[in-house]
């Protein structure tokens, strides 16, 4: 699955139905910066179904509404489920929708214009396309790459972004192979959905998109990046940033149930390389959260072993 093929693509202009998911926890405002770039796409023929994972203020979510026409259901959850259910949630229903494509998007992201009329074109230009992603920026550096494209080390259960944290380079492939599409804005056929499954419940939070583009791979589609389709993220709002304890917690556990699955052998070495990196925090790192980080980290290998899933210690979602 090595990533860099370019893929020729011929534009072919169809406006099949897209169903757009957004995930919403808490932050109304991103929701609503969200929404309002989706307003300016030039792609028509779509619906907006909001799943709220578990934000209290229904009334801010009802009030949405007036702000786009294309909001066709907003579905609650009643508690925070995992990205991965969250989501499941929201496809299922466009999967009674009829949809022909569903593009999982975060609501902490905005959107170019010509995004998703780009994406679809691509779609529908490769019939062996299974997913597909924009090039995603940093939101507050937005020349700056946060995702466009990574390779899967079958060795090492290790992952390796394209052109993480450099300034973005003109790019003449119409799609490039990536090993994955990142859940932040990911858009998948129908059809795929139907040949593999929805995403894995077993992750609460990370590595889910990876094993979604594995199965995706295995099932002989390919994941694309459509470096003409951008996106900007506001890194990490839903987690709480990018060293919360969330983080530090789900993305742990949720590496070694990847690796149990498809590099088993892989599993000594990174829980090695794991209390390397908890010896190094708790000796060395001037880190002022340094102790309950520790915590975190060892509560993940512990509750991995244990063979918990779903969400994590309620501790870890008050110090977010």
């Amino acid at each position: 699955m090595a990533i860099g093929g370019n893929e020729k693509m011929t534009v072919i202009q169809t406006y099949p139905k897209v169903t757009i998911i957004i995930l919403h926890l808490k932050d109304i405002q991103c929701l609503v910066d969200c929404i309002t770039s989706l307003n300016k796409i030039t792609y028509h023929n779509y619906s907006i179904i909001i799943v709220n994972n578990g934000c209290k203020n229904m009334t801010l979510l009802g009030a949405l509404a007036p702000i786009s026409q294309h909001i066709t259901k907003v579905i609650d959850t009643e508690k925070n489920l995992s990205f991965a259910e969250g989501n499941n949630v929201g496809i299922r229903q466009a999967l009674r929708d009829q949809a022909e494509y569903m593009l999982l998007l975060n609501d902490d992201t905005e959107v170019a214009p010509d995004f998703l009329t780009t994406l679809v074109n691509a779609a529908e230009a490769c019939p062996d396309a299974g997913m597909l992603g924009p090039k995603i920026y940093r939101f507050n550096e937005p020349n700056k790459v946060w995702f466009a494209g990574a390779h899967f080390n079958p060795e090492t259960c290790m992952v390796t972004a394209t052109g993480y944290d450099h300034v973005d380079q003109t790019e003449d492939a119409l799609t490039v192979r990536s090993d994955y599409i990142t859940g932040c804005a990911l858009l998948v056929k129908r059809k795929t959905i139907e040949k593999i499954g929805m995403l894995d419940e077993r992750f609460f939070l990370y590595w889910e998109d990876v094993d979604w583009g594995l199965r995706c791979s295995k099932a002989g589609l390919k994941n694309l990046i459509v470096p003409s389709s951008h996106i900007w993220h506001k890194i990490s709002v839903s987690s709480g940033g990018i060293d919360s304890l969330i983080r530090a917690y789900h993305k742990t556990r949720s590496h070694l149930l990847i690796a149990r699955l498809y590099v088993p052998k892989a599993l000594c070495k990174l829980q090695r390389k794991f209390f390397r990196d908890i010896t190094w925090l708790l000796f060395k790192s001037s880190e002022p959260n340094r102790i309950k980080k520790t915590m975190a980290y060892c509560l993940a290998i512990m509750d991995y072993h244990s063979g918990k899933i779903g969400r994590g210690p309620h501790w870890l979602w008050m110090n977010k």
